[in-house]
């Protein structure tokens, strides 16, 4: 896991850095009229309409793969909570079919909520956009809630039961670090991409962050806290 976290780093850095030594004119990358700056550097940098198309093609595959990987993340998390009661719905989502042994309702379910909101880009980019920072901000908050926890368990010399990997002390210098870095894109995350803020380019993942966190606060005072009782224990019995 850690050999597979560096090496990724290293070459996305190197991918980033080669990019942006081939950049060239970065207005006229900005404004491309295929509406994707990376498509106007590669065909900056290659100069032909078959290399840069063959450079697109090794994104979309590599986007095509990511897709997938991240589909049956979701759908393998929408699962889990829906087996500890977490979600409405749960009993249905929480199926698995007997043949395959797969959770095909939570993962049609995914698929499905994930096309219909690619297709927000079709009526309005400024809705979409709210939605792309609202992922980005979800993430960071799933961090900052488990560093938050064990922070304070630290501080107040709690025991902690580790993991087979720990880094000892410097393991509160990593969590403050994490911590300040997430506070930080969380923040950013809700900004608008203007200086001058209109309707049209505002941020709206303030507004929706607001309206989910809302509606998974009443979700839960009014039905969820009666039946959810944090993640179910799966212990096997062997004869």
């Amino acid at each position: 896991m850690v050999a597979t976290t560096v090496l990724n780093g290293v070459l996305g850095f190197a991918a980033l850095m080669a990019i942006l030594f081939c950049v060239g004119d970065i207005e006229a990358a900005e404004m491309s009229p295929t509406g994707y700056p990376f498509m106007e550097i590669f065909y900056t940098a290659t100069g032909s309409v078959g290399g840069a198309t063959a450079m697109i093609c090794v994104i979309l595959a590599l986007v095509f793969f990511a897709t997938i990987s991240l589909v049956a993340t979701a759908s393998r998390m929408t699962w889990a909570f829906a087996r500890d009661n977490g979600l409405p719905g749960s009993r249905w989502l929480a199926k698995v079919e007997p043949r395959s042994a797969l959770p095909l309702n939570s993962i049609g379910i995914t698929v499905a909520i994930s096309f219909l909101l690619a297709l927000i880009n079709i009526g309005s980019t400024t809705a979409f956009n709210a939605i792309v920072s609202l992922s980005v901000a979800s993430v960071l908050a799933s961090y900052m809630v488990p560093i938050c926890l064990i922070l304070r368990k630290r501080l107040l010399k709690e025991p902690i039961r580790f993991g087979p990997w720990c880094l000892g002390r410097w393991g509160l210098l990593a969590n403050v670090i994490g911590l300040v870095y997430a506070v930080i894109g969380f923040l950013f995350s809700f900004w608008p991409g203007d200086a001058k803020v209109t309707a049209e380019n505002m941020n709206w993942a303030c507004l929706v962050w607001g309206t989910a966190m809302l509606f998974c606060s009443l979700w839960y005072l009014v039905r969820a806290r009666r039946y959810y009782h944090g993640p179910i224990r799966e212990i096997a019995v062997y004869e």
